[in-house]
């Protein structure tokens, strides 16, 4: 398999500073997801799904839309790059599953900082802007931008992300990492759950609640790598777990 120059991918020392990145950058873009959302929805009934989505546009200022984009922008790449941790965790006992795993960050990075994130201040700020001209005009608008441009993103995006969770599900649950096979449980899915959840609590109509919402992905990033920071096995767990794999494959 190519390890597009990545050697030693049992090196814990460089899975654990990935795994601080990637916690680091889930809190960062969490702070921009929260800046995004926090603004009290505005009544849009009969202007559509793009310009519901958009609600809490006219209640966010300006350098909220564009400090939030920007710092997601940079936590999200962070977020692509740390992810090559896990791609490290499965490298050598499961190839074929890290090559496709491998292939989703490449898809994370590409699609989810720009046409992903900072796409919704854009759309947030032209919506705000339009909405002070014309209702009609702005709801229009926002519904062109929404499915004309960044739908697609978005899509595409699920694409390359959903596989890349359902691969590390399974290699933690087969035993292809050192960790034990219960971190399966760290993963984006399951930490979103707590999010929306509070978000509900709140209600998605207010301020709080709809940016606890906007930073659900940011939950789950955070639980992901924190969780696996956290319960990091030892040196002598992954020497031991290499060992195996050395064993196995002599065996053959």
């Amino acid at each position: 398999m190519n390890t597009i120059g990545i050697d030693h991918n049992l090196d814990r020392a460089r899975i654990r500073k990935l795994l601080a990145i990637g916690l680091f950058a889930a809190i960062l873009t969490g702070i921009g997801d929260f800046m995004l959302g926090y603004g009290h929805a505005e009544s849009m009934e009969g202007y559509g799904l793009a310009a519901s989505v958009l609600a809490s546009a006219p209640n966010l200022a300006d350098w909220q839309m564009i400090a939030g984009g920007l710092l997601g922008f940079f936590g999200i790449f962070l977020e692509g790059l740390a992810y090559f941790a896990i791609y490290r965790l499965m490298a050598d006992a499961a190839p074929k599953y890290a090559h496709l795993y491998r292939a989703g960050i490449f898809g994370y990075i590409w699609l989810a900082p720009v046409g992903c994130h900072m796409s919704v201040g854009v759309q947030n700020l032209a919506f705000k802007y339009l909405l002070q001209a014309d209702n009609v005009l702005a709801a229009k608008t926002a519904g062109l931008l929404f499915y004309g441009f960044f739908m697609p993103a978005y899509l595409l995006l699920v694409v390359f992300w959903l596989p890349m969770m359902i691969i590390q599900f399974k290699a933690f649950s087969r035993g292809f990492t050192p960790y034990p096979k219960k971190a399966r449980l760290f993963s984006v899915p399951i930490g979103v759950i707590p999010s929306l959840v509070l978000a509900a609590i709140f209600g998605f109509n207010t301020a709080l609640g709809s940016a606890i919402g906007t930073m659900f992905l940011s939950f789950g990033n955070a639980f992901l790598f924190g969780g696996l920071l956290a319960t990091l096995p030892e040196q002598e767990v992954f020497e031991a777990f290499e060992s195996s794999l050395h064993q196995s494959s002599e065996g053959r």
